[in-house]
């Protein structure tokens, strides 16, 4: 049981290489690209400052991680990074999210969220129908609520908003 332990763990920290390597690569992107949008300065911040600052604190936090994957003073046994995957949820993961882009603004934010995180909850770690739909109600409705509400960000309207603005109008 230790030793399948060990193997869990050593592979774990060879994927956590390609995945470090492509979010610090990924964060030098966005760094970049707040860049080219104008940082201005910390009294006074322009479009790309938080962006730029995302972006550094991706990179750093990548290269934190694939610094500590390297094994101390041991050499890991070779094997393929593919191998043992369960290629299902990502498969699972990319056409919700795919599906989603594509909703979204026919359905609307709260919806599509609400629905987007309800089959990530069911359908990629399976939990029971009553927590998923609990924690996508709470989750979408309190980022609306932050975002929507107080932060004052226009979200897409749906067909939810549409009706609801019928019905109350």
């Amino acid at each position: 049981m230790i030793a399948r332990a060990g193997e869990t763990v050593k592979k774990m920290k060879k994927s956590d290489r390609y995945t470090s390597v492509i979010y610090a690569a990924f964060g030098l992107y966005i760094a970049f690209e707040g860049y080219r949008l104008e940082l201005g300065t910390f009294r006074a911040p322009k479009p790309g400052f938080m962006v730029f600052l995302a972006g550094i604190t991706l990179w750093m936090l990548s290269m934190v991680q694939l610094i500590l994957s390297f094994p101390a003073g041991k050499t890991e046994k070779q094997t393929t990074w593919w191998k043992d995957r369960q290629w299902q949820k990502v498969v699972k993961l990319t056409a919700a999210l795919l599906l989603y882009a594509s909703v979204l603004r026919w359905l609307g934010f709260l919806l599509s969220t609400i629905l987007l995180l309800f089959v990530l909850f069911k359908g990629i770690e399976p939990q029971r129908w009553q927590v998923a739909l609990g924690f996508s109600l709470i989750t979408s409705v309190t980022c609306y609520l932050v975002f929507g509400v107080f932060f004052e960000l226009r979200f897409p309207e749906g067909i939810l908003e549409t009706i609801l603005i019928r019905m109350f109008s």
